[in-house]
């Protein structure tokens, strides 16, 4: 093994802010403590040995689901995460177990959320009022600090964060290096593998062991393990061309994917330990990828196989690699695993639509739509990400983000499904929108008040309630075409709001448009930038596809999110028609930057039937080798008919 470790020396007092200095060491120091005396955990779990069918209680936690990166759940039950904003922008939330807070800035209209340990220290990267990337960490009321600033350094990220508040990353130093940073040390560069070379850290331990990438002398990616008594060792020993951690275990173990060319998709996981060095864990008849585990070593994340969709996957050192299957259809992915064996994610049901799931090995894979506790009526729950310990899960839904709460009442507020209301109308129509409620605290209902996002006046709405659910409706008419969001916002008698919006295509009132607002299954391979990707992406689409001179003249806009893609179009024109398909094309931006261009074909809904198709294929020119790069093509490594198949909301053609 090449050991390599170059470090500087801690960052001198006079580069931290002093007037925040006291504030940062206080908090992380009370968070320290903190870790030696664990709060009660957040709610209730089933018995690891004695199951029981646990129901879970829905709270709301954001009305829109764009995630800029995956949100993240600790033993508490806080919860962390961020929602693309468009244009590039995006904001991070903490839901402290009580309510929902923005977490701040760094004066940039950037921040991502990476991780969240036990004490509820967010980690992440945020922009500059000048643009310029830093890595930053949040202590609840002590605010948000730049990292890069603190350490006196320029552009930075932080990937990870352990209970004791110390803190992975990398820096610019020439090129990227990884980085350890805590309050004791300051800034230790951990060096690199390769003379010249770059590095990063993406996990550690509570133990102090880091993990992460470094290029090697022949320009490969090798996955490394530093530890201070032995600095920075290159793990790479099954001759891959490349490989990268993702989590470390409770003793040092390292888990990851390797992956055999520069330019496939191809990944294997791996497990590394000091005994046994870097071991393949199993195909289980493809190719399996760890995309989360617990300390105590049980892989969750998927399989990819030549010949069919991705499914989920769990491995522990007794069990070895399973295939845990999907709920009738073809794929699936495990998102996130706890200490109890339970596995979340995404499964596709018989009709092909997502569905969130929990897998235990007693009960097997199981949709949690099923399992809801006085659940607002419409609510369904299409994606799980995470976790924890007491099994409460944070999951996405056609109401926008959730928290599933394990049979316990918490005086979180009531919870709300859906808005419904059709994705199209045309200007001076009514728009009838409807929203269910459950109040099972049985608080009591304030008020419901409707925006429709046009400009107008804040609405009231006429609200039924019984027990402890109840509705409210309103209706509204749009003056002029284009893309807006519709939002009703529920408050109780405590002061308490929660809300959930619904996006509208409103188009012109003689037609000639094709139109629609809604979600589809993007499939592995589909994002170039995150391959392995396979899940919801929303679309807002309004085109125009009369193109004579007499027709009334109509907003062309096609919007396009999933995390880490934010696609806007700047100008968009019919290319064609190819049998019932609608051909567009036109230029955009892609997380605020120009230069890209895309072709869309859509295909309208059909009355009792499928809800229509959207096809998108995204590219820009490589300014070296002036060659076209496709960033973005959800055709690629979908299955006939199911390429672009919308699975919520629809596309009209009037």
């Amino acid at each position: 093994m090449q050991r390599v470790q170059d470090k500087l020396e801690p960052a001198a007092s006079a580069t931290w802010p002093l007037f925040r200095l006291p504030v940062l060491l206080v908090a992380l120091a009370a968070a320290g403590a903190a870790v030696a005396q664990q709060a009660q955990p957040y709610g209730t779990a089933e018995s690891k040995t004695h199951p029981t069918h646990t129901t879970y209680r829905v709270i709301n936690l954001y009305p829109a689901v764009t995630l800029a990166s995956n949100p993240e759940i600790n033993v508490k039950g806080q919860v962390s995460f961020s929602i693309g904003t468009g244009g590039g922008h995006s904001t991070t939330y903490v839901f402290d177990t009580r309510n929902v807070v923005n977490i701040g800035n760094l004066g940039g209209d950037e921040v991502v959320a990476v991780d969240l340990n036990d004490v509820g220290q967010v980690v992440g990267r945020a922009t500059t009022a000048s643009g310029v990337q830093h890595g930053f960490v949040w202590i609840g009321s002590a605010g948000i600090f730049d990292l890069s600033t603190i350490a006196g350094v320029g552009s930075s990220m932080a990937t990870a964060i352990n209970n004791h508040g110390v803190i992975t990353g990398s820096y610019r130093y020439g090129g990227d290096r990884a980085f350890r940073w805590s309050p004791p040390t300051g800034l230790e560069d951990l060096g690199t593998l390769a003379v010249g070379g770059y590095s990063f850290g993406t996990a550690l331990n509570d133990a102090d062991e880091i993990a992460g990438g470094a290029s090697t002398a022949d320009n490969r990616l090798h996955a490394f393990v530093w530890t201070r008594s032995a600095g920075m060792e290159d793990i790479d020993t099954l001759n891959s061309v490349g490989s990268l951690p993702v989590a470390v275990g409770a003793k040092g173990e390292v888990a990851g994917n390797r992956f055999a060319f520069p330019s496939d998709f191809s990944e294997r996981a791996f497990l590394w330990t000091r005994a046994t060095g870097m071991v393949d864990i199993g195909s289980a008849g493809g190719s399996p990828i760890v995309l989360a585990m617990t300390p105590g070593l049980h892989m969750a994340g998927l399989i990819n196989f030549v010949d069919r969709p991705q499914q989920a996957m769990s491995w522990t050192p007794a069990t070895g690699t399973r295939n845990l299957g999907t709920l009738g259809g073809l794929g699936s992915v495990a998102r996130g695993v706890n200490d109890r064996d339970q596995i979340v994610g995404f499964a596709q049901n018989k009709a092909g639509n997502p569905r969130a799931f929990i897998w235990t090995a007693q009960r097997g894979m199981r949709d949690l739509n099923k399992y809801l506790r006085h659940a607002p009526h419409g609510l369904v729950l299409d994606d799980a990400f995470a976790i924890n310990d007491s099994g409460a899960i944070v999951a996405s839904s056609n109401a926008g983000l959730v928290l599933l709460q394990p049979e316990q009442k918490c005086g979180c507020g009531h919870a709300l499904g859906p808005v419904v209301a059709p994705p199209v109308v045309k200007t001076g129509m009514p728009l009838q929108a409807s929203v269910a409620f459950t109040d099972e605290d049985r608080v009591g209902t304030r008020s419901v008040t409707w925006s429709w996002g046009d400009g107008s006046a804040a609405q009231a709405g006429q609200v039924r309630e019984s027990d402890s659910a109840g509705s409210a409706a309103a209706s509204h008419r749009f003056a002029a075409p284009g893309i807006y969001t519709v939002t009703a916002t529920v408050v109780d008698r405590t002061g308490r709001s929660t809300a959930v919006s619904h996006d509208v295509v409103v188009t012109a009132p003689s037609g000639g448009t094709v139109a629609g607002a809604g979600t589809l299954m993007s499939p592995a391979g589909a994002f170039a930038q995150a391959p392995r990707y396979a899940g919801k992406a929303s679309f807002r689409l309004i085109a125009p596809t009369d193109t004579t001179a007499k027709a009334e003249r109509v907003p062309a806009m096609l919007q396009f999110d999933l995390p880490g893609l934010d696609f806007r179009s700047q100008d968009l024109r019919l290319l064609g028609r190819q049998g019932t398909q609608q051909v567009f094309e036109g230029s955009g931006t892609a997380g605020g930057a120009g230069g890209y261009k895309f072709r869309l074909s859509t295909s309208a809904a059909v009355p009792g039937g499928e809800q229509g198709s959207f096809i998108l294929k995204i590219w820009h020119t490589d300014p070296t080798s002036r060659k076209d790069v496709v960033d973005y093509d959800n055709a690629h490594g979908a299955s006939g008919t199911a390429a672009g198949r919308v699975t919520n909301g629809s596309i009209v053609l009037e």
